[in-house]
């Protein structure tokens, strides 16, 4: 889906971010470190709100339907677009300012959400302390959302489903703004009631950490993680029986789980896998590594400053290339030669190429020199247009096989540095592991892409018993920062570019799977450091985008 009606976005003068039921996409100026805070949170709560409602799953399985079946997509997310917005904006704000202090102007680049933010922050005002506010609000968002809606998709059938079929009761903009007229009574009830159950079954602790002047990450440690689940169902179940009274329809907290797997089951019997995770259980969703491995899966963070790069396949040999890259210092004074490998439905994702260009996807990754050149191989003839522009071509020699790595190495005869850049991906190719990594290992400090989902790695480290050193560092590119996480398991030495969110959710996820296995030592990577920069300074100017789902069936 890529036109705008059918997306929630976070758009403004700043970082931006968009959200559909495949992904998020963040494109994160790295200058300004809360805002960037609040568009990546404000993305993530699209995603978990999808993720744990009907409504959702019934945005989850359109979004993957054909065109002629998949309709109703664009009717389903307008219903729901204010109830997705207002809860997306209050939490990420809230959570942010939690970190980094009071942010009355962090939505001034932002004003269409302003108004949103306001409503919300009205409903919940007589609600003391900000983590059942945020609850609260949660609750509610859920409970609007939790609609029979997939029942119904079930009774009318999957192609004739229209939202003339859900009644206006049911429908969650519908509900969000019944509970707007009701104004702040509504909410605070809720809380009160939620408050009593939670000091009967648990006792005063969880309510203590949560004052008026309480702090937000005090209040949700993960100790009370229990109590404060419970508080959520307690004030969901007081809002429902509140607009129950109205004729509305509403699910169990967790009520959509049955119907939504039934769903995708139906759907992939006469469509075939539709790359749709089925509801995370109670028991993953209290894993904070599942967690962490669920928002991974859907990030993607945009490196170009507009469109994806432009890319051609070079006719010259790597080799030519050599003289150009020597010319081009990219750590301190030093040149460097990178030889990166990318399976061709990546590259086909990552570039925009010329028509009929790459190579059957089906076929093996391919290996290559690459270099930001002109807008035109010919106008790089002479290796002096660096090609930095907005619209920048970023040319690929190919290089046909392992045993022209060597004369490749002696052709650039020690000018700077050597290093090889390996997509994750690539290794799911196990016939093309077999033939490139030891010759690349051998060329220069090899680094792993992190281009798919960790759990395809790490669980086979954790069987294997393996050690694991892993560590951070900040990344100044062109006035931004930026975040990369370097781990080690072996020779190769595994990196994740992005922001500091991402690279916590990464250590999050090794330190929860991996426990004492998991060490931070800065010797290992000293022998390196060069080339890790000189590598990741290359991936800033030449990838267009990096995300974690090269794997599946969205690149």
């Amino acid at each position: 889906m890529t036109d705008h009606l059918a997306r929630l976005c976070f758009e403004g003068l700043g970082s931006t971010g968009r959200y559909t039921p495949h992904a998020y996409t963040l494109r994160l100026q790295g200058v300004e470190q809360s805002t960037d805070h609040v568009v990546y949170l404000h993305e993530v709560h699209h995603a978990t709100l999808n993720d744990v409602t009907a409504w959702g799953s019934a945005l989850h399985v359109y979004a993957r339907l054909p065109a002629a079946t998949g309709h109703a997509f664009v009717h389903l997310l307008d219903a729901c677009r204010t109830t997705h917005e207002s809860l997306a904006t209050f939490a990420s704000v809230r959570l942010a300012a939690a970190r980094h202090g009071v942010l009355d102007g962090v939505l001034a680049a932002y004003p269409d959400y302003v108004g949103l933010y306001d409503t919300a922050t009205r409903l919940v005002r007589q609600i003391p302390g900000p983590g059942r506010q945020q609850l609260a609000v949660s609750a509610l968002a859920r409970l609007c959302m939790q609609t029979p809606v997939l029942d119904t998709v079930d009774e009318v059938g999957l192609d004739a489903f229209r939202l003339a079929d859900v009644p206006d009761a049911d429908r969650p903009d519908s509900r969000w703004r019944w509970f707007v007229r009701q104004g702040p009574a509504a909410l605070a009830a809720a809380a009160e009631a939620a408050d009593r159950m939670l000091a009967e079954r648990f006792g005063p602790a969880a309510l203590a950490t949560d004052g008026p002047d309480g702090d937000l990450y005090e209040s949700t440690a993960s100790v009370h993680d229990a109590a404060w689940d419970a508080w959520e169902e307690a004030a969901y179940e007081h809002l429902r029986s509140l607009i129950g009274a109205t004729g509305a329809r509403t699910l169990d907290l967790n009520g959509h789980r049955e119907s939504s797997e039934a769903l995708v089951s139906s759907v992939e019997a006469v469509h075939g896998d539709i790359g749709l995770r089925v509801p995370m259980s109670d028991e993953q969703r209290q894993d904070d590594a599942a967690v962490a491995s669920s928002v991974l899966q859907q990030v993607r963070h945009d490196l170009s400053a507009g469109d994806r790069h432009r890319a051609l396949l070079l006719k010259r040999a790597p080799a030519d290339l050599v003289d150009v890259l020597a010319r081009r210092p990219v750590h301190g004074d030093r040149p460097a030669l990178i030889v990166d490998a990318r399976p061709v439905r990546r590259l086909a994702a990552l570039y925009r190429w010329p028509d009929d260009t790459l190579p059957d996807p089906s076929g093996e990754p391919l290996v290559a020199v690459r270099a930001v050149v002109g807008h035109t191989e010919d106008d790089t003839e002479d290796g002096t247009e660096d090609g930095t522009g907005p619209d920048r071509v970023v040319g690929h020699a190919l290089v046909p096989e392992p045993d022209a790595l060597p004369e490749l190495a002696e052709r650039w005869g020690g000018r700077g540095l050597l290093a090889a850049c390996v997509s994750a991906s690539c290794l799911l190719d196990t016939a093309w592991t077999r033939r490139w990594v030891e010759p690349l290992g051998a060329f220069g400090p090899l680094f792993v892409l992190a281009d798919v989902e960790p759990d395809r790695y790490v669980p086979a480290w954790v069987r294997d018993d393996r050690q694991v050193n892993a560590l951070t560092i900040t990344v100044e590119d062109s006035g931004r920062r930026r975040a990369a996480l370097l781990f080690t398991a072996g020779t190769a030495w595994w990196l994740v570019l992005a922001e500091d969110v991402t690279v916590a959710l990464m250590v999050e996820y090794l330190g929860r799977r991996l426990g004492p296995r998991l060490s931070s030592d800065l010797a290992p990577f000293t022998p390196v450091r060069a080339a890790a920069t000189a590598v990741i300074g290359h991936l800033l100017a030449t990838e267009s985008f990096v995300s974690f789902d090269a794997g599946s069936g969205h690149v």
